[in-house]
């Protein structure tokens, strides 16, 4: 019975992978500077499905494509349905460096914070290092961008958009290690 499981799986994932390449295209949405949102499919760069940093294409549902940049201000946002997946939306934040300013898929929204977040790689001579980076926002739509190596002073940048939480909340962040961030936001799903 594996060897049929492990047959009918490598087929099936052959069967998506050329999907996928034949078709860039998935379903979705943009939402402008405006606010308006239109509705199309997203051109979201093949199987790996590696969307640009600083701009998106949606085809919208006439067969229109457009494309908007969002370091010129023309998108906020935009959000996919994978085929087999649920729903990934994702934020445009400019943060320091600059460098480092793009689309943050969200990971949590709850009544005090919303957590985005993106992988990044760090490359350090011969060592290379993935890990997420954060984008915390509060209720007022301030935001604190930060990784999450030992010297990015996270909690730092916590403490300063939860700087008005009850102090039993700041006094938990203290003892919250990195890998705990999104569990921990996640608490304030009021």
């Amino acid at each position: 019975m594996k060897p049929l499981k492990r047959a009918l799986t490598a087929t099936l994932l052959l069967m998506l992978g050329t999907l996928a390449n034949a078709n860039n295209t998935i379903p979705g949405y943009v939402i402008k500077a405006s606010g308006d949102t239109i509705w199309g499919t997203i051109d979201y760069g093949g199987i790996r499905r590696a969307t640009n940093d600083e701009k998106v294409t949606i085809i919208t549902l006439d067969g229109t494509s457009i494309q908007l940049k969002a370091k010129e201000g023309e998108v906020l946002g935009y959000g996919i349905k994978p085929l087999l997946g649920e729903r990934m939306d994702y934020l445009y934040f400019t943060v320091k460096p600059a460098v480092e300013s793009g689309f943050f898929r969200r990971y949590t929204k709850g009544a005090k914070y919303t957590l985005y977040y993106r992988m990044m790689t760090a490359n350090m001579g011969t060592v290379e290092s993935t890990s997420p980076y954060y984008v915390l926002v509060n209720a007022k739509g301030e935001y604190a961008y930060f990784g999450t190596c030992t010297i990015c002073g996270w909690k730092k940048k916590m403490r300063e958009i939860m700087q008005e939480d009850t102090p039993e909340v700041l006094a938990k962040l203290e003892d919250l290690k990195a890998k705990d961030i999104p569990g921990f936001i996640s608490l304030y799903k009021e």
